[in-house]
């Protein structure tokens, strides 16, 4: 039995068509067909992966969400969570950055979204707006997820965040940034869900396309694809034009 695991949004995902190729639909029936396992890592939360996953004939063995705070089997039972304490998220909602700004800010919690200033590209009934009142009392945050208006920005708050927070730590992904509890990232997530499993010495394969895939890309020598960008083409083990390519040349 062999264990592949891809990024969601980039990879799995074409961003510019929105759309999951059905080449990649087709090589994942062929790859759990032949009794392997397959799965994504990905920094959404399990509702806004299965809010795009109703539109297509995807069956997952097992999901690790917000850049591995969160692990699922497949009939998403939590397996795994690394919740940020209540008394982190009162004084992290207490930041000018999330009160003054106009950054667009989620607030992700083990199975809901919340926002503090909605992701102008979701759903705005996937992501009701929760009073910083309510979020205080949660015991279920996983992860914040801060959109800047450039890649720089976003990398800039990742360093500038273990100042003020080191228990937090940053998964920067283009203009994103997702704050997760410091150490939780794909890597960690997927090295849970390897043991939880008993799949230590399975086959296995990664796949991503940006800076929040770099962890597990580095540890389980993964792949990328062929429109990700030049660092991550240095960085992956090889290059396939999509999923589906690396699925097939694996089978």
């Amino acid at each position: 039995m062999k264990i592949a695991i891809t990024d969601y949004d980039g990879t799995l995902r074409d961003l510019k068509s929105g759309i999951v190729p059905q080449s990649n639909i087709e090589a994942i029936q062929r790859w759990r067909k032949a009794g392997n396992k397959f799965g994504i890592a990905t920094g959404r939360n399990i509702s806004m992966l299965d809010f795009e996953l109703k539109n297509y004939d995807i069956t997952l063995d097992f999901v690790v969400c917000v850049n591995g705070a969160v692990v699922l089997d497949k009939e998403r039972n939590i397996l795994h969570s690394v919740k940020i304490p209540p008394s982190v998220v009162k004084e992290f909602i207490k930041l000018p950055l999330v009160t003054d700004s106009d950054n667009q800010i989620i607030v992700f919690c083990e199975r809901k979204i919340f926002s503090i200033r909605p992701y102008s590209e979701m759903p705005i009934e996937l992501v009701p707006k929760i009073p910083f009142d309510e979020l205080a009392k949660r015991e279920d945050v996983v992860q914040f997820g801060i959109k800047f208006k450039t890649a720089e920005e976003s990398l800039k708050m990742k360093e500038h965040l273990p100042k003020i927070f080191p228990m937090l730590g940053g998964n920067p992904n283009r203009n994103y940034l997702d704050i997760n509890m410091s150490g939780v990232d794909k890597k960690y997530g997927i090295s849970q869900l390897l043991k939880i499993m008993d799949w230590q010495n399975c086959p296995l394969f990664v796949i991503g396309d940006d800076s929040n895939d770099l962890p597990m890309i580095g540890e389980y020598k993964g792949y990328t694809v062929k429109t990700a960008a030049p660092f991550m083409h240095e960085a992956a083990v090889k290059v396939y034009d999509s999923v589906g390519d690396m699925l097939i040349n694996n089978l």
